[in-house]
């Protein structure tokens, strides 16, 4: 009953669990699961990782970081972001703290004034990535069917 539970957690949260989401006959396959087994993230590995796309996951900090990349300069002061993001610099600068904590942004200082840029192309690759296949969902949640035959 505890598996089923995590599986139900694990599917969409806005659809009702159906049986259409697991197997309709417990079967296994020897090679298939030995072909999971050896290519298993390791759990430091999937934490970095969780971690990072949970620091990806909140709004502002995701507008922060395409204003970043379509920056013409590649950089962007903090009042440049907060006025251009129509936030106050404490909300932008905290945001920018949690990004740099994280390894996404890194920051350099002219005098007084902070700019922050992309710490590398994988970022931008991951950001671009994300774009691309957000555009191609569904704007309306569809119903789940089984697209995989046996």
């Amino acid at each position: 009953m505890e598996a089923l539970s995590r599986r139900t957690q694990l599917t969409d949260t806005t659809a009702e669990f159906t049986g259409a989401d697991m197997c309709q006959k417990n079967v296994i396959h020897a090679e298939q699961v030995q072909a999971v087994r050896q290519n298993l993230l390791t759990d430091a590995t999937a934490s970095r990782l969780a971690t990072l796309f949970g620091v990806l996951s909140d709004p502002t900090r995701l507008q922060v970081v395409y204003a970043l990349l379509r920056a013409s300069t590649g950089e962007l002061c903090v009042c440049d972001l907060a006025a251009g993001l129509g936030r106050d610099d404490t909300t932008i600068s905290h945001q920018l703290r949690v990004l740099r904590n994280q390894q996404v942004v890194t920051m350099r200082k002219a005098g007084r004034v902070v700019y922050y840029r992309l710490v590398d192309e994988h970022v931008r690759l991951l950001l671009e990535l994300g774009l691309t296949h957000a555009s191609e969902l569904p704007v309306l949640p569809i119903q789940r069917e089984a697209q995989v035959s046996a």
